[in-house]
């Protein structure tokens, strides 16, 4: 799927798992990130679900290895020949930041044997391996979005930077000096506003809605992203040149249609 805006596209991939994408009663029609692979116990490819067989969009690859990754060069190797294999023009690394300083140095010869084959490395901009194009979550509590989005392309090129479409939903006591509120399901989210139908609004720093309710002897502010303000965050990259976004289907499932 492209999202256009003034001449600008932006190429937004899905991603899921073989299950899932077994269990969808149509493909999805956007290109996909196969949720299969991981690094495993001695710097092995591993895919988890040996019946599937994925073809096209980019390899999911997960961090599943304790310990340094020994022979580096073999493992870049056998995930190259994997995506030749399976037609993937690339590679999501959702690797999170570990106490294993090899990822980086991991991940950059990862992305230099990719290129070679003209394919991407996507990873995270905790691990900004030289080279890859680097994933900035929207997902934000606080702060401005706009802001970390300009910042970061300074810092690396707008061009560089790929958009984690992160779907919000999050209950926050007032005050909450720490930032971090309760993560809410989509029912639970519901159901508070069934509960309390208070007036819903748009905050343009955050590009999410927001309501609050009262509780007990408190007040509560809850944070949620709908189809519409995906739809905003997405306009705000296209408008800063970022050229790939990344929606993660158990986020999204239900809003798909909209999308």
């Amino acid at each position: 799927m492209r999202f256009s805006q003034g001449g600008i596209f932006l190429l937004t991939y899905l991603a899921i798992t073989p299950k899932a994408l077994s269990e969808c009663a149509s493909r999805p029609a956007l290109p996909l990130v196969h949720v299969a692979y991981a690094v495993g116990q001695g710097g092995c490819l591993t895919r988890c679900d040996a019946t599937a067989f994925p073809r096209g969009g980019l390899m999911g690859l997960s961090d599943r290895c304790t310990g340094a990754i020994p022979r580096i060069d073999t493992l870049c190797r056998t995930i190259v020949a994997e995506c030749v294999k399976r037609g993937f023009q690339g590679v999501l690394a959702d690797f999170e930041t570990n106490p294993y300083s090899d990822r980086l140095s991991f991940l950059s010869r990862l992305s230099a044997r990719l290129s070679t084959r003209g394919m991407a490395l996507y990873c995270p901009l905790s691990l900004p391996a030289e080279g890859a194009a680097l994933l900035v979550g929207t997902g934000l509590s606080g702060g401005s979005l706009r802001a970390l989005l300009e910042e970061t392309a300074c810092r690396y090129g707008a061009e560089r930077l790929a958009l984690d479409l992160e779907r919000v939903m999050m209950d926050f006591p007032l005050p909450c000096p720490s930032g971090c509120g309760t993560p809410l399901t989509r029912e639970e989210l519901l159901a508070l506003r069934e509960k309390h139908p208070s007036s819903v609004y748009f905050s343009r720093e955050l590009m999410a809605k927001y309501f609050t309710y009262s509780a007990g002897n408190g007040t509560h502010f809850v944070l949620f992203d709908d189809a519409e303000t995906l739809r905003q965050k997405v306009k705000l990259a296209q408008n800063l040149g970022i050229q790939t976004a990344f929606l993660m289907f158990p986020e999204i499932s239900d809003l798909l249609p909209e999308l």
